[in-house]
């Protein structure tokens, strides 16, 4: 959540939170009857922003504080409802150091967002000193109380120091309370629909997905040396090319990862059942006919993962 004025602004902070923020929403709208489909039209509307963007922000993309109060005020919630069920209640020890004013830089400070019952740890960057208002607007503000920042409206910090310094917010990036990354899928499909589609339900699902729609663009992506929970993999790709040479790559760089192989051309003979043979024979896929429902996959998928961890050695 990025207090900043500019919408398009990515702030330099780890996608588990900002995905956690779209969780919050998610189910806020979902408590008012809008549908996992019609969400990224509805919070378009309220916040005055595209749906492409909307779908962003849904998918883990930075929020603004103000477009999480104006879903707060349309649907007559308070921040604690839409942060209750995902946030842990009561202070943290944040170990901070000196205050702004003491030279030190203010980037990623550790702080406390006081949002009505609920005190949030967050990480803040703070902008210039400011003179705040009780009766100004709800642009989040910082101050330095006992041996830590706390952020708030100014009505609240003032309440809480009211001679003390007080500072704009930059950024501000809440923390989840969850210690546990989601889990990351690639999707291979040269059908940018269809790839789009899965990576669509993953994300409704938890999970991290990202399309690929070249065997070369994924191939790139592995050798920088990024790496994926789960592979979902088309068997037939452009040009009538296999995704073969794909999966053999993955295998070599990660021997038991999950690999769920795709195809809707065996019945037209385009797809070699010996192909698939060898493929489910020397590479330990798991084989799936088109059309194949979404939620098939995702147990699938989770029950490789399952079996994966209880299998794995027990660390020292």
């Amino acid at each position: 959540m990025d207090a900043s004025t500019l919408p398009d602004q990515q702030p330099q902070a780890d996608e588990l939170s900002a995905g956690w923020m779209a969780g919050c929403v998610s189910d806020l709208l979902g408590r008012h009857g809008i549908s996992p489909r019609h969400q990224a039209t509805e919070i378009a509307q309220i916040c005055a922003i595209s749906v492409s963007q909307a779908r962003r922000k849904l998918r883990g993309a930075v929020w603004l504080f103000a477009e999480i109060l104006a879903l707060c005020r349309h649907y007559g919630e308070s921040l604690d409802a839409v942060f209750a069920q995902h946030a842990v209640l009561g202070a943290l020890p944040l170990g901070v150091g000196s205050s702004a004013s003491g030279g030190e830089s203010r980037a990623g400070q550790p702080a406390l967002l006081l949002a009505d019952a609920l005190e949030l740890p967050c990480t803040i960057h703070l902008g210039a000193q400011c003179i705040p208002s009780a009766h100004d607007t709800p642009e989040l503000i910082a101050t330095h109380l006992g041996q830590s920042w706390v952020v708030g409206s100014a009505a609240r910090v003032l309440a809480l120091n009211p001679t003390g310094a007080c500072y704009r917010i930059e950024q501000l990036q809440l923390e989840s309370p969850d210690d546990h990354p989601r889990l990351r899928i690639a999707v291979l499909d040269d059908d940018p629909c269809a790839a789009q589609t899965l990576v669509d339900w993953f994300h409704e699902m938890g999970f991290d997905a990202e399309p690929f729609t070249t065997a070369g663009t994924l191939e790139q992506v592995l050798q920088s040396g990024k790496q994926f929970d789960a592979y979902v993999v088309d068997l037939i790709l452009s040009g009538g090319q296999t995704s073969q040479g794909v999966v053999e790559g993955i295998r070599q760089r990660q021997a038991q990862v999950p690999i769920i192989l795709l195809t809707g051309q065996l019945r037209d003979g385009t797809a070699s059942e010996a192909t698939l043979a060898t493929m489910l024979r020397t590479q330990g896929v798991t084989f799936f006919e088109k059309p194949v429902r979404p939620a098939v996959l995702t147990a699938a998928i989770q029950s490789s993962l399952d079996r994966l961890q209880a299998t794995a050695p027990l660390q020292p």
